[in-house]
């Protein structure tokens, strides 16, 4: 996270999708699904946006949480299962 006296790295649409891994149409629904950061804009029209790195790093600390969460719940089904 930024400190007050310095800059916070953003991201535009054009850098998004290799560092999420997902397309631009897939971000949007997520969007606005609220599952994906919102977008700051740059200009008062709006049309010129950018997402702070903190938040997509805060969103991919999400993903993978979820993802290992799924597993060890997996992994306790099976163990569960296997014993009679």
């Amino acid at each position: 996270m930024a400190t007050p006296n310095s800059l916070n790295k953003l991201y535009r649409w054009r850098d998004l999708p290799p560092y999420v891994g997902l397309r631009k149409t897939a971000i949007e629904e997520l969007i606005k699904a609220g599952e994906f950061p919102k977008p700051v804009p740059l200009s008062n029209s709006g049309r010129a946006v950018a997402w702070l790195e903190v938040d997509l790093i805060a969103w991919q600390t999400a993903r993978i949480a979820a993802r290992n969460a799924s597993i060890a719940e997996r992994s306790e089904a099976k163990v569960e299962t296997a014993w009679p």
